[in-house]
């Protein structure tokens, strides 16, 4: 080999190994090394589960929980206050199922603060100086396997089947400001004047309109309730109890006074126009004896409240039909 062919050889040895050693170095630990933990602080990411632009709020150091030593369970904000509190009672059950520490995003306990008192679980700023390992982030208790994983329920979630277990305790947990439970009793005091009644059966009847009619369209292709079907609930408890009157409450109060009129049954329509003052109407619900409800969150959560008989409306494979045969005192009509 001449010299020239050996200069070529050791040139080209050298490169070979400087090439081999480039790929050692710079491209085997893209495929070998565990991408670093993305860290998030817990008062950013608390925005992120929220619909509105949050404030900056400083915490007293006397309300300053200690960062939680496993994960933790909340919720993505979503929906209106129907929605929202079952958020809230999904979030409150799966902390007792797995014995995570449950927080709150501010804005979905400003929307259920406005209704309820004494709500037990704190809020996200408490602990929003901490951060998260969003890499231990699921979606669901199916999807959990270790306490080091945050669970963060999706909105508009309701995991009633794990909520259920603890009924009595989650009733105990929404209880109404004062001033709204002065306001459904007296409610249902002028109701029982007006038909002259001393001791009447309440029964609530929650009518969902307004976007509920295109969402059960576009989401089941279901058209919604007739009216035949809130008369005939109607009857049923006529049927059973003595001194029915019947409590309507209503995002569309109007479209109920025109289709729901009858002499045979004893009806008052309780709710304010264009369904402001949701929480004045589900206190309502809470303190009739028995409901009658079509579809939705909002309708079933009062009707759980009442823990009454309840009459819910068929729509196969839906929400508040799969509550109905779970539940014992609930009735599907169609």
């Amino acid at each position: 080999m001449s010299h020239a062919q050996q200069h070529v050889l050791a040139s080209a040895i050298v490169l070979a190994l400087i090439v081999v050693f480039g790929i050692h170095v710079f491209l085997f630990p893209m495929y070998t090394s565990s991408p670093a933990p993305r860290h998030t602080k817990i008062s950013s990411y608390e925005q992120a589960l929220c619909r509105t632009n949050l404030k900056y709020v400083r915490v007293p150091p006397e309300w300053r929980n200690p960062c939680p030593k496993y994960g933790i369970v909340t919720a993505v904000q979503g929906g209106r206050l129907g929605n929202q509190i079952w958020e809230y009672a999904s979030v409150w059950a799966t902390a007792r199922r797995t014995g995570l520490e449950p927080f709150m995003p501010r804005c979905i306990l400003k929307t259920l603060e406005e209704h309820f008192e004494n709500l037990s679980i704190p809020p996200l700023s408490y602990i929003g100086r901490c951060t998260l390992d969003v890499g231990q982030v699921v979606n669901s208790l199916g999807q959990w396997n270790s306490t080091e994983q945050n669970i963060i329920i999706p909105r508009h979630a309701a995991y009633w089947s794990l909520i259920f277990v603890w009924l009595d305790d989650v009733r105990r947990e929404f209880t109404f400001k004062a001033s709204l439970r002065a306001y459904a009793n007296t409610v249902l005091r002028e109701v029982a004047d007006k038909f002259n009644l001393s001791q009447p059966t309440y029964v609530s009847v929650h009518v969902r309109r307004t976007d509920y009619v295109d969402y059960l369209w576009q989401k089941l292709k279901v058209r919604p309730a007739p009216i035949s079907y809130y008369f005939a609930a109607m009857d049923y408890f006529l049927g059973k109890y003595d001194n029915v009157v019947f409590v309507v409450t209503s995002d569309n109060i109007a479209w109920c006074k025109y289709n729901l009129r009858s002499k045979r049954h004893r009806i008052s329509f309780v709710s304010e126009a264009d369904g402001r003052g949701p929480g004045k109407d589900l206190a309502v619900l809470s303190v009739c004896n028995h409901s009658i409800i079509d579809y939705g969150t909002y309708g079933s959560f009062g009707a759980i409240l009442a823990d009454g008989e309840t009459i819910v409306y068929n729509v196969t494979t839906y929400f508040s039909t799969l509550i109905a045969e779970a539940l014992p005192k609930w009735r599907i009509m169609s």
